[in-house]
């Protein structure tokens, strides 16, 4: 028999250390997320890029960040806001609060990509009271009270921020279920998702959007992408290049802002020249107006980072900052779209747009893009000497109405003197 010696030899202190290591492993501890899976951490790759954007600051919601020391101030308000919703609540209805999240405990673990190692009893009082201290927010916020965490604009902004962040989430079901068995049944309130789509609206949303945009959604993270979709075009190719801003408007294509439109609706158009002249048509880019705060940053981010853990096959938001990434090298390309007002810029300078929209697209995998076909046509647009040509004559000779009546008059100048020379030639011979 042939002997393997290269096989290393197993000692008996190795196959015990091996047997005890097996045995310290929790057989039940989620090692694959479960098929209700909606709330995950963020990848390795992305939080080392912008570790900040995906932590909270003011607040933990959900088991993620539970226990942090640095948010633990936040849980006194927690325990006083439980005290203010209890005084919109009738006793019987604690009970049944309470019994819904005993019920539903194991759904509520399966939501998370991890195991928690809260014990039942911890992990029900986790969620009881992050589920109410949100509810009691939205409606303080809905209700314009006067309250110490809504009347300071640093806790009001934190607030709303940190309960966008991917890992600090809840399960929807569980806060739309809580507050439709307590708060809503209580005449003039509005249902939950009209709270929430009230309390997180912004400029990036072209409207207060109605709840039918919304059939499913599994948390805050994920509304918010909702809101930013609305209803999207089916997906069609990958792109993989696009001239930036500033060689496209080079090459006679004209950028528009839409204003009160998906931030994600992004249109190409054919267009007249305003002098008709033949050959002298052009493209036109209409793109929805952002407004860049100190937070936009952070919200797409855990968009972005949500849909490469739960959409994979529709990166709709990263192939939107992918499509504006292209637009954007360089502050030239930041100061036209600000010309243009596309971009509204409350950070700073340029760079700080540059710097932004180029580190967000790192470490991003992306989808077929339903901007595949806008791509394409700007690319050949671009890639047409002509239109190059075209848009010099465009701009030295018709940027405006007075130069390109002057310029045709001239010509019409030109053309005269020439047919009245060529007359008086033939009249001399």
């Amino acid at each position: 028999m042939k002997i393997d010696r290269d096989r290393p030899k197993l000692s008996n202190a190795f196959i015990e250390e091996h047997k005890l290591r097996e045995l310290k492993i929790d057989i039940d501890e989620k090692l694959e997320p479960d098929s209700e899976c909606c709330i995950y951490r963020v990848p390795k790759e992305l939080r080392k890029i912008n570790k900040a954007a995906y932590t909270p600051q003011l607040v933990s919601i959900g088991p993620f960040h539970h226990g942090n020391k640095d948010l633990a101030e936040m849980e006194k308000q927690k325990v006083r806001y439980k005290k203010e919703f209890g005084e919109r609540m009738i006793e019987e209805n604690w009970e049944d609060f309470i019994t819904f999240i005993e019920k539903e405990e194991q759904h509520i673990r399966n939501c998370y990509s991890e195991t928690s190692p809260l014990k039942s009893l911890d992990f029900i009082t986790m969620i009881f009271y992050d589920a109410i201290f949100i509810i009691e927010h939205f409606l303080k916020f809905q209700e314009c009270k006067d309250d110490f965490l809504l009347n300071k604009p640093c806790f009001r902004a934190g607030l709303n921020r940190d309960i966008q962040l991917l890992e600090n989430q809840l399960p929807y079901f569980v806060l739309e279920e809580l507050y439709k068995s307590t708060i809503n049944k209580v005449q003039g309130y509005p249902n939950f998702l009209t709270l929430s789509i009230g309390f997180f609206y912004d400029s990036m949303c072209s409207k207060k959007e109605n709840s039918t945009y919304h059939p499913n959604v599994n948390h805050f993270t994920d509304l918010k992408r909702n809101s930013l979709l609305h209803i999207h075009p089916e997906d069609n190719d990958y792109f993989s290049h696009l001239p930036s801003a500033v060689k496209l408007k080079e090459s006679g294509v004209k950028f528009t802002a839409l204003e009160e439109r998906c931030l994600l609706d992004i249109e190409r158009k054919q267009r007249n020249f305003r002098i008709p002249i033949p050959y002298f048509s052009g493209v036109e880019l209409k793109i929805p107006r952002l407004e860049v705060v100190d937070d936009t940053e952070t919200v797409i981010r855990n968009v972005m980072a949500f849909e490469q853990c739960h959409y994979p096959l529709k990166t709709h938001v990263c192939n939107y900052i992918s499509f504006m990434d292209f637009l954007i090298d360089t502050e030239k390309d930041v100061d036209l779209l600000i010309e243009e007002k596309i971009i509204s810029n409350l950070m700073g300078d340029s760079a700080t747009i540059v710097r932004m929209f180029n580190r967000l697209g790192l470490n991003i995998n992306l989808s077929k893009s339903c901007y595949s076909g806008i791509v394409r046509g700007l690319n050949a647009h671009y890639s047409n000497g002509w239109n190059h040509k075209r848009a010099t004559l465009k701009r030295v000779y018709f940027s405006n109405p007075w130069k390109g009546t002057g310029t045709i008059a001239a010509i019409i100048l030109l053309l005269l003197t020439l047919i009245q020379t060529i007359c008086s030639i033939k009249q001399v011979v």
